[in-house]
């Protein structure tokens, strides 16, 4: 499996020996100092290539300039002194960024959790409650400032550690720049508020669409999420239409569709291997499937992406 090193945060950021790790578990840098622009790096020989699914959660605190983005299908534009957290499982599907891009960011393997943030992971839970939904508050310049100078100090203190303590600096950090958030966002009143009325059938569609981040790869039948719900496969589908225009059996397929697209664009494997992967019966199935949908077969369709 990819760990954050492998993906998209590496693309603008300093020379890996510049930046802070703990591990795969974590990866914290940022370009404020260089020149990188976000799709500027060409250390793989595999390019980066959208639709993307980010195996861990990863967060952004932009101090200048802006990126532009479309995370689980909506659109976001992160500018100067933001805060971006998206969470994993999350699929991208389109990313650009001014020339004068400038950020930290941060990546957390789903394995970091409680390990490395403490009680603060279970507090910042209650502020990031939906998987799906990805977190976009401006905090204001000066706010931003204290955040970057903090990074900056802790970052200059990391490279002159023996690299046999540099964990406990990045753990240190992370409790840190936690309580600073937890804080901030106790202070700006965000809890509870995402933008959605507080409606059963909204928190219902809300949780069918972490539950798709979770198990679209091998579940696609609407008793499963139904069940993990709580609710009958009828008022669940029935609800799910009114929430979002879309019939349940809809939205899996635009999921597993995506999924199937990332495992075409991003690996070697066969059409055999994801098939598997994403739980078909056959790739004979899986590649009928698929062209339903796409009005081309998974090989045509990898074919014409490769051709650019």
């Amino acid at each position: 499996m990819q760990q954050p090193f492998d993906q998209i945060l590496l693309g603008f950021f300093n020379k890996v020996s510049e930046n802070m790790s703990l591990g795969e578990s974590i990866f914290i840098g940022d370009n404020l100092d260089g020149n990188y622009n976000l799709l500027d790096f060409s250390m793989y020989s595999r390019p980066i290539s959208f639709p993307m699914k980010l195996t861990f959660t990863s967060a952004l605190l932009c101090c200048g300039g802006s990126v532009r983005t479309i995370v689980n299908r909506s659109e976001f534009v992160v500018e100067s002194n933001d805060i971006f957290i998206v969470q994993g499982g999350s699929m991208v599907e389109l990313v650009s960024s001014s020339d004068d891009l400038r950020v930290v960011g941060m990546a957390f393997a789903d394995s970091a959790g409680e390990d490395f943030f403490g009680s603060s992971a279970i507090n910042a839970g209650s502020y990031i409650m939906h998987r799906s939904v990805p977190l976009l508050i401006h905090i204001g310049k000066e706010e931003m400032q204290r955040q970057i100078e903090l990074y900056k100090d802790v970052r200059r203190f990391y490279l002159s550690t023996d690299p046999a303590y540099r964990g406990d600096v990045v753990r240190g950090y992370l409790l840190i720049a936690t309580g600073a958030f937890l804080s901030l966002m106790k202070k700006m009143s965000l809890c509870g508020n995402e933008g959605f009325e507080n409606r059963r059938e909204q928190e219902l569609y809300l949780q069918f669409m972490d539950d798709l981040q979770l198990y679209a790869g091998r579940e696609r039948t609407v008793s499963f999420y139904a069940d993990r719900c709580c609710v009958s496969p009828k008022y669940f589908s029935k609800v799910i239409h009114l929430a979002s225009g879309k019939t349940p059996i809809q939205l899996i397929r635009e999921r597993v569709i995506v999924e199937a697209k990332v495992l075409l664009n991003s690996t070697d494997m066969s059409v055999q291997q994801i098939a598997d992967v994403l739980n078909f019966p056959s790739d004979s199935f899986f590649c009928r499937y698929f062209r339903q949908v796409v009005h081309q077969s998974p090989m045509q369709y990898r074919e014409s992406v490769q051709k650019g």
